[in-house]
């Protein structure tokens, strides 16, 4: 059997002029932590896209699991290769044992980041496994250090051990702090505090609990186990930060929707009043000095169409041609912190390109274009939703449309925020003044799976640039073509 010199393990005695080499191995460890967190926190962002690829989101999670890695590995080399080590010529350790021992746990580190940053439950789970797998790989490659022989010549009195004081430990008592703080922080809804106690708590309890390693152990199986355990390790650490990406990009397109909808409401169907929240008032050049406005498009002559011998399923399976939806709902002029039209908010006929809306103080004025679809469609029958914008709007800057959709029959009204995107024509470098309307298409993609089996009614919200938030953007929407998958 080799001996710890023949495979670069080293027994140091304890000198109290010399670092010690716990702290030194400790160093190391926290050195690749950080740099992994770090790694993480910069690298490791969410995608762009509201709704990403199952595809793309397992590649970018093996290069976040990757990066954050060989983050943790550089980290260490850098305090183990400094020339003040005591341990550089003669490490207790062989660098590439340690490393692979701690990047089992430094590929946790994308998935802990991102859930910490949801709040999410799962992140103190994450944390613990991290921690327990760095505690027990530690354990086992760190080798014990030399015990002093006892030196006394005389013979000890008989039973003398029995009243020998064992040496306080605190390991219990920072264990117990530790589980009432993160108790206490948990029921705070403090996800991140309690995350990081829960980690500490495991890893001190396994490592107390886990063995030390026999004085010689085999260099070439101690590298050959912590291989295995990486490898068994990397495929779930992938896994595990698909998961996170995928309820991120979730999380983020909920927050964004309510942001957009501060101003509006989730329970409207269209043509519908809601209550008041607040006065405030909204002025133009027809329509003056009302607290907030109803503009419906102007009623077009009505056509004589035979019954309908049953009715239509939209969009039925088997449907390739997409179904073509005039916009017939109303437009809604209010203003914040008011959610919907006050009840008798004033309602007229016309269409945004022709009127002109605008609110007289400095509070921004929300616009809202809501179309009422009568009979559910099955969201697994549409994957994309194309709105057709008329702009005739002359006043510089981006204006952005977002579209949601929603249940207005299920529990609740679920919906679904399809993300917001910019009208070209509207952009800086394809501004121009408009003497007749633009017809622009914008193609909102709906995810295939989603929280939502139906929906009966499409919203659409018009985000315009700062400078122009306090008037009414002159845009219409055409119509909405429903694309069968």
């Amino acid at each position: 059997m080799a001996s710890p010199t023949q495979i670069g393990i080293f027994h140091h005695p304890a000198d109290p002029h010399s670092p010690s080499l716990t702290r030194f191995l400790a160093l190391l460890a926290t050195a690749g932590l950080i740099n992994a967190w770090i790694a993480a926190e910069l690298l490791c962002p969410l995608p762009l896209r509201p709704f990403p690829s199952l595809t793309a989101l397992l590649v970018r999670a093996s290069l976040y699991v990757s990066g954050a890695a060989l983050a943790g590995v550089l980290g260490a080399w850098f305090y183990w290769s400094r020339s003040g080590s005591p341990f550089l010529h003669h490490p207790p350790v062989p660098l590439g044992l340690f490393t692979l021992t701690n990047a089992a746990t430094w590929v946790w580190f994308p998935s802990i980041v991102l859930w910490s940053g949801q709040d999410s439950p799962l992140f103190p789970s994450v944390a613990v496994l991290a921690a327990i797998l760095l505690a027990r790989g530690l354990r086992k490659i760190i080798p014990p250090s030399a015990q002093p022989q006892d030196s006394d010549p005389y013979p000890r009195e008989l039973f003398a051990a029995t009243l020998e004081t064992h040496p306080r430990e605190l390991h219990g008592y920072i264990l117990a702090l530790c589980l009432y703080a993160a108790a206490y922080n948990l029921t705070n809804s403090w996800i991140l505090a309690a995350g990081c106690l829960l980690a500490f708590s495991a890893f001190l309890f396994a490592w107390n609990l886990t063995a030390a390693p026999p004085p010689s152990l085999p260099g070439n199986q101690a590298n050959a186990r912590a291989l295995r355990r990486l490898a068994a390790v990397v495929p779930a650490a992938i896994v595990m930060t698909t998961i996170a990406l995928l309820l991120g990009v979730a999380h983020r397109n909920l927050a964004q929707a309510q942001a957009a909808r501060s101003g509006a409401s989730s329970n409207l169907r269209a043509g519908s009043a809601g209550h008041p929240t607040g006065p405030r008032s909204a002025s133009g050049s027809t329509l003056a000095g009302y607290e907030s406005i109803i503009l419906w498009p102007v009623a077009e002559k009505k056509q004589i169409v035979p019954p309908l011998a049953s009715p239509p399923t939209l969009l039925a399976p088997g449907t390739t041609k997409p179904l073509v939806i005039r916009f017939d709902g109303p437009y809604f002029y209010f203003q914040p912190p008011g959610k919907r039209p006050v009840p008798d908010a004033h309602q007229a006929h016309g269409t945004p390109i022709e009127i002109n809306i605008r609110a007289n103080n400095f509070i921004p004025l929300v616009m809202e274009a809501h179309q009422s679809l009568g009979t559910p469609i099955p969201l697994a029958r549409c994957r994309e939703i194309q709105v057709e914008v008329l702009n005739r709007d002359n006043h510089p800057g981006t204006v952005n449309l977002g579209v949601l959709i929603t249940d207005t029959s299920g529990t609740g009204k679920p919906q679904v925020y399809l993300g917001q995107q910019p009208l070209q024509s509207t952009e800086p470098g394809q501004f121009r003044v408009k003497t007749d309307p633009v017809l622009e298409t914008l193609h909102f993609s709906i995810p295939s799976p989603a929280k939502l089996r139906k929906f009966d009614q499409i919203t659409v919200l018009f985000f315009p640039d700062t400078g122009n938030d306090t008037l009414g953007p002159k845009l219409a929407i055409q119509q909405f073509e429903l694309i069968a998958r």
